[in-house]
């Protein structure tokens, strides 16, 4: 029987934008659509996390700017802010996360403020105020999900880790020990993920609309499609590659539950298409793949894993 893990159902779900050291306060707040504005003082969360330095660099913010930026000191100077907050659900489709963005986007035209995702630290984040969600199949995760990187420990490449999934229902996901020259294509490789797990868990509450728990495989076939679909790249690829998952479950003062993509089963190792970390792949690796590779066969699943999605 194929191992699966079991998942709780978020009954309310919050999508948080904020408008950053507004000129002035907009009329009408706390009532129409202005009933999801609050003011906040400078010290309140996430504003230290999105005005401190980055997991990555001691000089940049969250957002990628420096943290002597202009921008940036302007936020950090502010009085006050308005944090904009909308509640939803699990289910498709998660209007709490474009109601929100989207009342922030007005503000921000309004007030003269600094529109900040508050998830992922992005800096004006969209071109335009967000529309709603028409169909799933429209829905491309790297939109409302980003990826944030940290050196690993010992100089153990880097770790990777999506912001924004938690917002939809999911548990952020995580891979570690990524090289340095893999880290965008990974980034595009989680991005892909996030859309295949979504979907999944809008396509379960469309038939169990209610349950407090759901069961996804551990393992979860990735296509270049999903990948592409994801990033609103080309979808029409067609390579695929096996990610294996673990759930680590969080602590109420200590690290929040996660997903994170893990060594494959022994069962597909064995075959050679996921070498051991350090270990050139078994002469069982797929023909075509070492046909399309412009490099060396991968010395290990995580680079495997790049190879047979042909990312």
């Amino acid at each position: 029987m194929d191992e699966t893990l079991v998942l709780p159902v978020p009954a309310r779900l919050r999508a948080v934008c904020l408008v950053a050291a507004p000129l002035g306060m907009p009329v009408g707040i706390g009532s129409g659509a202005l009933a999801l504005v609050e003011p906040v003082a400078a010290g309140v969360p996430p504003l230290p996390w999105l005005t401190g330095p980055s997991g990555h660099c001691a000089r940049c913010v969250p957002g990628g700017l420096d943290v002597d930026a202009p921008l940036v000191r302007r936020i950090r100077e502010a009085d006050f802010h308005l944090r904009v907050s909308a509640l939803g659900d699990a289910c498709w489709p998660p209007s709490h996360v474009t109601e929100a963005a989207a009342v922030g986007f007005e503000l921000a035209e309004e007030t003269g403020g600094i529109l900040l995702d508050a998830v992922t630290g992005d800096v004006d984040p969209w071109a335009g105020p967000p529309e709603p969600f028409d169909v799933p199949e429209g829905f491309a995760a790297a939109e409302w999900v980003g990826v944030h990187a940290a050196p690993g420990p010992r100089g153990r490449g880097w770790t990777l880790t999506t912001a924004g999934l938690t917002v939809l229902g999911l548990p952020e996901l995580r891979v570690a020990r990524i090289p340095a020259a893999l880290r965008r294509s990974w980034a595009d490789v989680l991005c892909g993920l996030a859309q295949v797990l979504l979907r999944a868990q809008w396509a379960d509450l469309e038939e169990a609309p209610g349950c407090a728990f759901r069961e996804i495989p551990a393992e979860v076939r990735l296509t270049a499609a999903d990948v592409g679909r994801a990033t609103a790249g080309c979808p029409h690829g067609a390579g695929s590659a096996l990610l294996r998952l673990r759930l680590d479950p969080g602590t109420p003062n200590g690290p929040p539950t996660r997903l994170t993509i893990v060594a494959p089963s022994e069962r597909h190792a064995a075959d050679g298409a996921y070498p051991p970390d350090g270990h050139p792949p078994r002469s069982t690796f797929p023909d075509d793949v070492i046909a399309r590779a412009d490099t060396p066969p991968p010395r290990s699943w995580r680079e495997a894993v790049i190879t047979q999605l042909n990312c």
